[in-house]
């Protein structure tokens, strides 16, 4: 939150969703909120994205077989074939992507953590209005969001873990 100046969240997978279990929120006065114990679905989420990206394939395929591919709103994945695109774009930087999926006006970016045995077990993200969120500044944002997420990481596992997986 400190070094994007926007909202950051924490969240665990629960089935085909995140629970939000944690957030520090920016001095922003527009601003993204999600109080502990909510829920949205992964598929709408930059932190599930992040996690699903994770995921192998077949878990992938598991989780989102069972739960379908709501839409929110006109930007959410409501394909398989375009959400396992952008899965893969998340695989290749380290970091997802959500502008407008969720919520029009709101953008959200993420980055898995993962336990000691390399298995996604979280993630962190930062969120709020999506014009805070310009296509110049996306790098920076998810540079720094996937090295919180490593530093997490390496905190709660000891180790560091490559992208590819």
């Amino acid at each position: 939150m400190e070094e994007t100046g926007e909202t950051a969240n924490l969240a665990v997978p629960d089935g085909s969703e995140v629970v939000f279990i944690g957030q520090i929120e920016t001095g922003n006065p527009i601003r993204a909120f999600f109080p502990p114990g909510s829920r949205t679905p992964m598929h709408a989420s930059g932190t599930g994205k992040a996690i699903l990206a994770a995921l192998p394939e077949d878990r992938r395929l598991a989780l989102l077989k069972g739960a379908g591919l709501h839409g929110f709103t006109e930007n959410t994945h409501v394909t398989p074939r375009a959400l396992f695109e952008d899965l893969e774009q998340t695989a290749a930087r380290g970091w997802s992507f959500d502008r407008n999926e969720r919520y029009d006006g709101m953008s959200c970016i993420g980055a898995a953590i993962f336990n000691d045995r390399g298995e996604p077990c979280a993630g962190v993200s930062i969120s709020g209005p999506s014009s805070r969120f310009p296509d110049a500044r996306l790098p920076e944002f998810g540079r720094a969001v996937a090295q919180a997420a490593a530093q997490i990481t390496h905190l709660i596992a000891g180790q560091g873990r490559d992208r590819a997986g």
